[in-house]
């Protein structure tokens, strides 16, 4: 390494970059496709390749393109010793064309790419245009594009890659074969991974490796981004290279201290998770990705609870697998999910707000106290014993119980009230808004069968309305008689309402016997209706 010339190193995802169709980590399913169009002398004009970032979709297109012009014929195994092979290789062929359909996505740059195509090649096989990040081109460039890419000279091939597959226009997927990269298994980057690193002989310990390849996401480019600070690292102190000393060089959390937070989540331990916020902050580990390893372990531990300890959706191994398995076993799916949407949305939020600590923080808070809420059988025995609603649930004696973050105030029952008060103070527990629908009833009972009737004393349409739903009636039922008791009935009377056809004051009602307009009757016989009141300024 020492005796290249200044600027001339390479980084590893270049320097290690698949030659071959069998190099290719991960990608199977595609990769026998196109060896046997290739054997088969089936050469379609278009290709379209789609799948995340980092997973070989641009490397599989060079490769394609050396297959194609090899000078021992279309093969599935390029030599790379022929000039062709070697030009391609370097970067030099002029018949090979890499374009970043990101800056060149206008229709001007469709026109020019439209000339060159039209040109004969300059001795290879087949010209070959490899358009990278194709959904970035406009839609006029699109349609600019679409004459071409269906009926493009003899010799001359197109490949389309993409990470938005659902951007690129039906128009021009129906004119290309679509090939869908998978996202690399973490064994595969692993394996490939210890590969590199014996390769450049630097002692990297395997579960540093693992590591890398549970946290890359499935992407090969971003685990050898990741192995190369490694690799520069361990050669400055010489000797291995442990799991402690990678976590400090990227600034992440590590997955057992993840795995720990998460445990401390899931209990409630809201203390915990301030000073997880503050490590994260210290160390210089970026906020979001805090978020999102703890969502990782989140999601882990949700598959493990659904799919059974032995699942293969999820990929950890050895003593952390056995600690998400233990949290899997002892967690409730509705927490996790309360959990989960937590977290989801703080990352959005730290996306888009400038202080990233504290959304980091209150996210956090709001994860450790998803647990602590009470149930609404809780509030209602509560409020029916004449204590506050915020009494109920696990929160320790003469203890506020925490609610969540900028949810609304849930109003206490005065001690000792009425049945009125007591159900109003509940159902504003479950639904604040319904609150003010029942202060604006009568309430009646219970007598001594047990009946209670809430009676409208509004005209005010939206409280009427709501009252008159059939959610509404069963949400206020079940809350009414988790206040009162199972005996209780409950009923609702809305006779205040205006009788049918009549009209508001100040306004006749039709005549019975009035013909309405055609357009009218249509609608009112559509839907079995009847006049309540007629406008005659329409």
């Amino acid at each position: 390494m020492g005796s290249e010339r200044p600027g001339s190193y390479q980084v590893v995802a270049r320097r290690f970059r698949p030659r071959t169709f069998e190099e290719v980590v991960g990608q199977e399913a595609v990769l026998r496709s196109l060896a046997g169009a290739l054997h088969a002398g089936e050469v379609p004009h278009a290709f379209l390749f789609a799948g995340s970032r980092g997973v070989g979709k641009t490397t599989t297109a060079r490769i394609l393109a050396r297959a194609l012009n090899c000078a021992s014929g279309v093969t599935p195994k390029p030599c790379g010793e022929c000039e062709p092979c070697k030009s391609i290789l370097a970067g030099r062929n002029p018949d090979v064309m890499e374009i970043d359909a990101a800056s060149h996505n206008l229709v001007d740059d469709i026109r020019e790419l439209r000339e060159r195509v039209a040109f004969a090649s300059m001795g290879s096989r087949y010209k070959v245009y490899i358009l990278d990040e194709v959904h970035m081109l406009t839609r006029s460039a699109f349609n600019a594009f679409l004459k071409t890419l269906e009926e493009p000279p003899a010799g001359v091939v197109f490949v389309l890659a993409t990470t938005e597959l659902h951007k690129v226009p039906d128009t021009i997927r129906s004119r290309c074969q679509v090939f869908l990269f998978n996202r690399v298994g973490e064994d595969d980057i692993a394996h490939r991974l210890r590969g590199i690193a014996d390769s450049e002989g630097v002692a990297v310990e395997d579960d540093v490796l693992q590591e890398i390849a549970l946290t890359s996401r499935g992407g090969m480019r971003d685990a050898e981004t990741a192995l190369e600070r490694v690799l520069s690292v361990a050669r400055e102190h010489g000797g291995s290279f442990d799991l402690d000393a990678y976590r400090q060089i990227v600034h992440r959390a590590g997955l057992d201290r993840t795995a720990e937070v998460v445990e401390g989540l899931l209990r409630g331990d809201a203390a915990l998770a301030l000073r997880f916020a503050d490590e994260v902050v210290r160390a210089g580990v970026d906020e979001r990705e805090a978020l999102g390893e703890l969502l990782d372990v989140l999601r882990s531990v949700l598959v493990l609870a659904i799919d059974g300890r032995d699942s293969a959706l999820v990929a950890a191994r050895g003593p952390l697998r056995e600690r998400l398995v233990e949290l899997a076993t002892g967690t409730d799916l509705a927490k996790l999910d309360a959990v989960i949407q937590a977290g989801l949305l703080g990352r959005e939020r730290i996306r888009r707000l400038d202080d990233r600590r504290l959304v980091l923080e209150l996210s956090l808070l709001r994860m450790a106290r998803v647990g602590q809420l009470p149930a609404l059988a809780e509030l209602a025995q509560a409020v029916a014993a004449g204590g506050s609603a915020t009494s109920a649930g696990s929160a320790p004696s003469g203890a506020a119980m925490p609610v969540p973050l900028g949810a609304p105030p849930v109003a206490a029952s005065p001690a000792g009230g009425d049945l009125r008060a007591k159900l109003i103070a509940a159902v504003r527990a479950v639904k604040p808004m319904l609150g003010s629908t029942v202060e604006a009833c009568a309430v009646h009972g219970p007598d001594a069968s047990g009946r209670i009737v809430l009676r409208a004393r509004t005209k005010s349409r939206m409280h009427r309305d709501r009252l008159a739903s059939p959610e509404v009636q069963t949400l206020i039922r079940r809350v009414a008689v988790e206040v009162a008791g199972d005996a209780a009935t409950v009923g609702f009377e809305l006779d205040d309402e205006p009788a049918a056809g009549s009209a508001p004051p100040g306004r006749a009602p039709p005549a019975a016997d009035a013909p309405l307009p055609p357009e009218v009757e249509r609608i009112r016989a559509r839907f079995d209706g009847r006049v309540v009141d007629a406008d005659p300024d329409d």
